[in-house]
């Protein structure tokens, strides 16, 4: 009978230690499987020229409003480099940073993906949007600083144009933002002039 038990008992530690190893090993095999398993949907190659103008309508809009009126802090230059910085970009991708399996977690974002002609990658874009079914994903073309083309699956057609126009309002103004992390001195003046040590001297007499 003793024996029995310790046999039981055995069984019972297997069984746990089988049971813990699972509750370890699937949660990290999903998450490297699934990337490759449902990676995030690209857009489709459907041509969609009323995008394209929202998306541009869009871009005048972040353009208008950079400015130390609208904008305090900027530099009066902005809006004019912020058009260079545009006619740098050969496109933007938007599209989620997970795949179909996992739509609706909240940390699955809807990112933008700016390519610039140089070949240069930004770091994603994050729109301010999650994924969820309805997603619209697309591939926005640059020529000479504007949307030239966007690509889509067709799914935009399903809406009214105003409610379209909503989904994509902050495109302009997270696109040209995007650029201040990288080239600062083009919309904000320079720090100001660090103390010497002289300086600092100067302040203790």
């Amino acid at each position: 009978m003793t024996q029995q038990l310790r046999s039981e008992k055995k069984l019972i530690v297997v069984m746990l230690a089988v049971g813990c190893s699972l509750a370890v090993a699937l949660p990290i095999t999903y998450l490297i499987l699934t990337p490759r398993l449902a990676p995030p949907a690209e857009p489709g190659n459907i041509s969609s020229p009323t995008l394209a103008q929202l998306l541009n309508e869009s871009i005048d809009q972040a353009l208008a409003n950079m400015n130390p009126v609208h904008s305090p802090g900027l530099i009066p230059e902005a809006e004019a480099n912020s058009r260079v910085f545009l006619r740098e970009v050969a496109e933007v991708v938007a599209r989620c940073s997970k795949g179909r399996l996992e739509p609706n977690q909240k940390y699955n974002r809807l990112e933008y993906h700016l390519v610039r002609v140089d070949g240069v990658r930004y770091e994603p874009i994050y729109t301010g949007r999650g994924c969820g079914e309805e997603s619209l994903i697309f591939r926005a073309t640059f020529k000479d600083g504007r949307v030239a083309n966007a690509f889509t699956d067709g799914r935009e057609r399903q809406y009214p144009v105003d409610h379209v126009r909503g989904v994509v309002r902050e495109f302009g103004k997270r696109v040209t933002w995007s650029d201040w992390t990288y080239h600062r001195e083009r919309y904000f003046p320079p720090p100001p002039a660090q103390p010497t040590q002289e300086d600092v001297a100067k302040q203790w007499k």
